[in-house]
């Protein structure tokens, strides 16, 4: 029987998701808000509408095909996204690709095929498989079946990970997971709350369990102001070495998801986050080898 999920993307020839070349899958949906995420098209778990303005020709053939009158002239306010139902006759409508639709429902199967047209690849560099997003544990029965099917092909598989979900699901993805590469935001769970929408209990939990399961290294983005203090960054240590975990993978803030919000309708986030200087990253970076760990800036396999 085949699963059906909710994705985003496939990239493939990707380098910085585990070690190798690697095909990556973002699946849809996410119980995380974090405040500083480039991925805001991930959060929901259905298919959402992009507005690219710079495409827009303002022929207003959107505007003739919206059954519930969600669409404007106004390239500020195109979409009345509290009045649409997603139909998407819209962006069938739009012939200047200015209206796209963001999300896509797909068998296992179907992503296991396009995983498989690089396997050569993978063979060659030590490469595979990774399931990222939003939060894949969010789609575990889909995410779980890719998993399976990939390690039947002898695929190697990884899991980029929040950590955030039930610890069945947890148990039932590491079936078939190689190698986690889990974000740990915050160690302080009011901090990480205040910051993600969530706790950080749930997440301190199901990392106690991967780690007994399967390989894993430790990704800490860096955001200036919320957790790149050296209390932070030390607890961080603690608790990766707790689990036996010999490096972390220090991600610093980028604003590179700036245009998927514009697009999306919401509001910029990033004008409230300062970027990391080199100079503060590898203070961090020191840090973390000068307590016995590795460090790398982003993820160096």
């Amino acid at each position: 029987m085949q699963t059906t999920g909710i994705i985003t993307e496939i990239k493939r020839y990707a380098i910085h998701d585990g070690p190798g070349i690697r095909t990556t899958i973002f699946v849809k949906g996410c119980p995380l808000r974090c405040t500083w995420c480039s991925s805001p098209e991930t959060w929901e778990p259905y298919p959402q509408i992009y507005f690219k303005a710079i495409s827009c020709k303002e022929f207003g053939d959107c505007i003739k095909a919206c059954p519930v009158d969600a669409i404007t002239m106004n390239k500020n306010y195109k979409i009345d996204r509290d009045r649409c139902t997603l139909c998407m006759k819209c962006v069938e409508a739009c012939n200047s690709g200015a209206l796209v639709t963001v999300g896509r429902i797909v068998t296992s199967e179907d992503v296991v095929r396009e995983i498989e047209k690089d396997i050569v690849f993978y063979k060659k560099s030590g490469g595979g498989a990774t399931i990222s997003g939003g939060e894949p544990l969010f789609q575990p029965h889909f995410v779980s079946r890719i998993l399976k099917l990939c390690h039947k092909k002898g695929i190697h598989t990884v899991l980029d990970s929040s950590g955030y979900a039930k610890p069945e699901h947890v148990k039932q993805v590491l079936e078939n997971v190689d190698l986690v590469l889990l974000d740990l935001k915050h160690m302080d769970p009011i901090m990480h709350k205040d910051y993600t929408g969530v706790s950080n209990e749930l997440i301190i939990e199901n990392a106690k369990l991967m780690a007994k399961k399967c390989k894993m290294r430790i990704s800490l983005p860096l955001i200036k102001g919320i957790n790149d203090s050296e209390e932070n960054i030390k607890k961080t240590i603690e608790f990766t070495k707790s689990l036996g975990i010999e490096c972390i993978d220090v991600e610093p803030f980028h604003a590179l998801g700036e245009s998927k919000y514009e697009m999306l309708g919401m509001k910029n986030p990033f004008h409230d986050f300062e970027e990391v200087s080199s100079q503060e990253v590898n203070k961090v970076i020191e840090i973390i080898q000068s307590a016995g760990l590795r460090a790398t800036r982003g993820r160096t396999m």
